[in-house]
């Protein structure tokens, strides 16, 4: 029974050291996001109006996608918190979700929704985590699906991943 332990104790100590290796990549001015380098990024850029970056960790999948938006200087703090909120319900519309949990924050001058839910694509259940930002220029989505039930490893990826989000 001890080596099963210490096998498994191995695996996930492997697991968690292949990933301190990563890259960081600017999403957008004073926004960036590490990935392990190991992973192999698919980056499509449309005419700069859209930008996606997509990676997989075995049946994991990371997107974040960029959309450059115009706010006017004037707009109100109310109006751009009132918008950012119409975007992510839009968003949530596509799903069909239940179990949501989500919160949103303000710093400096970007805001920010952290949201989770369990959804069934094709017969199969996910579980998606979801880190959006808006700044004056960019709507910016941070998207990580996984199999559910969530396992250690991808919990893992997914916590460094948005750990790694730096909005400055």
């Amino acid at each position: 029974m001890k080596k099963q332990h210490l096998s498994l104790l191995f695996i996930f100590a492997t697991v968690l050291s292949c990933n301190n290796s990563t890259q960081k990549i600017e999403i957008a001015q004073n926004i960036f996001i590490s990935i392990p380098k190991r992973s192999d990024l698919n980056v499509k850029d449309s005419a700069n109006y859209l930008k996606v970056w997509q990676t997989s960790f075995e049946d994991d999948h990371l997107a974040v996608f960029r959309y450059s938006i115009n706010q006017k200087d004037t707009i109100s703090s109310a109006t751009l918190q009132q918008e950012f909120r119409k975007n992510i319900e839009a968003f949530l519309n596509t799903f069909n979700l239940k179990n949501i949990d989500s919160t949103y924050t303000h710093k400096k001058e970007v805001l920010q929704s952290d949201l989770n839910f369990d959804y069934i694509s094709n017969g199969e259940k996910y579980k998606f985590f979801g880190r959006f930002l808006v700044s004056k220029q960019n709507f910016i989505a941070f998207c990580f699906q996984t199999p559910f039930p969530v396992d250690f490893y991808s919990k893992s990826i997914k916590d460094k991943i948005f750990d790694s989000i730096e909005a400055e």
